[in-house]
């Protein structure tokens, strides 16, 4: 038979709440009190009982990290280990577990209803989802990463709308205009919603904002094609193959993630073509990998581990009753060896 709390206590010379902190709250107690309590329940078997201590704090001592899709895929994407690395940090740090969660049946909205968690982190919502105000039903506190930035939630994201800016004025600087776009595809399968990017967007803003400020013409925009990709290296490297042996391949390619970059990088090495002297390409997100490989990849710097920290902090912050506002965390173009003067084919 299972030992109680109350047996332990009785054994141990005293009350159940101080067996609850020495538990829960060591803090509370003095070092001897814990060292006795603890003792005595390895002399007599006793471990709490968890579902226990859930219904009596209502509280699970856990955080939720929403993806929107499913696990399995999300982490075809090595840019995603980098930010669940930087919430794990502050879980270690406040003593926190981390469930990894995903779209429970593809719907969100019931993954957030039903999850035994205290707060969310929720990854790529659109200020106009339904998952707003399923939060504020349940009036349970979450953080948004790589949302649309509003005052009526608390966001964490970058400035990806002045990033692709940039990376779009370097490659027509240097005289491209046979530009293809791959952009990832989608990730929101919420089947009551329709399927939207707000990170997306931005960097197509930012890609229009370019080519308005450089005033190319349609004949020149006509030469712009736009493909897209998954997560996965394979999926970007088979597309990738097959558009570079296009009899009018692109003088240069923009990546919307570093894993589709790593994808041209091999077909182009494979078909013999050089970076960045037959074709120049850029990216997003600076995984530790494109600072190695031949021509190091120029790519926009956005920071996984610190995205998922600063979201980790600021959601203990609101679990505390704490206030706290939307963050802009610093992002910058890593320049390094895969541009150059556009060469025509």
């Amino acid at each position: 038979m299972k030992v109680t709390i109350k047996e332990l206590a009785e054994k141990a010379g005293v009350s159940k709440t101080a067996v609850s902190f020495a538990f829960n709250n060591p803090k509370r107690i003095s070092s001897e009190t814990y060292e006795r309590i603890m003792k005595i329940a390895k002399e007599i078997g006793y471990s709490p009982d968890p579902v226990a201590r859930i219904l009596a704090t209502h509280q699970t001592q856990t955080i939720g990290l929403l993806f929107p899709q499913s696990i399995t895929d999300v982490f075809q994407n090595p840019y995603i280990s980098e930010l669940v690395r930087g919430v794990g940090a502050i879980c270690d740090r406040a003593g926190l577990a981390l469930t990894l969660l995903s779209p429970f049946k593809g719907i969100v909205e019931h993954t957030i209803q039903n999850a035994a968690v205290d707060g969310m982190i929720i990854l790529g919502v659109d200020k106009y989802s339904s998952v707003h105000e399923t939060f504020k039903l349940r009036n349970m506190p979450y953080i948004t990463i790589d949302a649309t930035v509003t005052d009526e939630y608390t966001n964490v994201g970058i400035d990806d709308k002045k990033l692709a800016e940039e990376l779009m004025d370097l490659l027509l600087d240097n005289g491209h205009t046979r530009i293809s776009f791959c952009a990832l595809k989608p990730i929101a399968v919420d089947i009551t919603e329709g399927i939207h990017s707000t990170t997306t967007d931005a960097r197509r803003n930012g890609i229009e904002s370019s080519i308005k400020k450089h005033n190319l013409s349609d004949e020149v925009k006509k030469r712009f094609r736009f493909l897209e990709s998954d997560t996965s290296f394979s999926k970007s490297y088979e597309i990738a193959k097959m558009h570079l042996m296009e009899q009018n391949r692109p003088t240069a390619v923009f990546c919307m993630g570093d894993i589709q970059a790593l994808g041209f990088y091999c077909a182009a090495e494979e078909l013999g073509l050089k970076i960045p002297e037959d074709i120049s390409i850029v990216s997003f997100d600076d995984l530790p990998i494109s600072s190695i490989i031949k021509s190091g990849l120029t790519t926009a710097h956005q920071p996984g581990f610190e995205k998922g920290m600063t979201a980790a902090e600021l959601l203990v912050r609101k679990m505390n009753g704490e206030s706290c506002s939307s963050v802009i965390l610093p992002a910058y173009i890593e320049n390094r060896g895969s541009v150059s003067k556009a060469k025509e084919v």
